[in-house]
């Protein structure tokens, strides 16, 4: 049986300067700081920014807050920085 070709193709994605393969349409920020932390859940003392560049018209840069998601490009960038209180 041949595979579903109705879903999106994959593209290519950076996070954090490490190019990553995405595979849907969309990605959120908790999927983003998982690529840029992986295997760190995030804690009560940690804090994320996401930020996006190369994105779609009109939605070209920006930032991420949780809870929300935005449409990936190939070649789309992310930047994600983490701060921690101590």
């Amino acid at each position: 049986m041949s595979q579903d070709s109705h879903g999106p193709a994959p593209v290519t994605i950076v996070v954090n300067a490490r190019p990553h393969t995405w595979e849907a349409k969309e990605i959120t920020y908790e999927q983003i700081v998982d690529l840029a932390y992986p295997g760190q859940p995030p804690t009560d003392q940690d804090t994320y920014t996401v930020r996006y560049s190369r994105g779609h018209d009109g939605h070209g840069a920006g930032s991420l807050t949780a809870g929300h998601s935005v449409a990936v490009k190939k070649g789309m960038v992310f930047d994600v920085y983490r701060t921690s209180r101590s």
